[in-house]
């Protein structure tokens, strides 16, 4: 009886101490980053405008961990802002961009399309520059 009066206060000690350990409070823990998205050309050209191609199967803004997929912020003055999970990123795409002087090009980019090369979104706010090759 004594023995079976210890193994029953033993399992209700483990029990407790398994509820404590899963019950930790994570709210304060923030998933999600801030992205601001730099577009650079190997010239410097300013990007006035550019807005990234959806309709195609090459365009993806892909959290790897968790597949989910995302839109591509509309680039204002070569900048773009989006809020994401954290996460490792391929990203790729094609865009029309307009430059300063009026004139306008499609563009790509691909430097974060593979595994190999996928972009470490993980801290609260992330720059990241994405490098544009002109592609017409």
């Amino acid at each position: 009886m004594k023995r079976r009066l210890h193994c029953i206060l033993l399992m209700m000690v483990v029990a407790s101490a398994i509820c404590c350990t899963s019950c930790d409070d994570y709210t304060d823990r923030n998933i999600y980053t801030q992205v601001t998205m730099v577009a650079e050309l190997p010239d410097g050209r300013s990007i006035v405008r550019m807005e990234a191609d959806e309709s195609l199967d090459g365009t993806y803004l892909r959290n790897i961990n968790n597949r989910m997929e995302y839109e591509f912020p509309l680039f204002i003055n070569n900048c773009g802002n989006v809020k994401l999970q954290k996460g490792v990123y391929l990203i790729a795409f094609d865009a029309d961009a307009t430059f300063a002087d009026g004139t306008t090009a499609r563009v790509r980019c691909s430097g974060y399309s593979a595994a190999e090369t996928a972009a470490e979104l993980l801290d609260d706010n992330e720059t990241i520059v994405l490098r544009l090759t002109q592609i017409n």
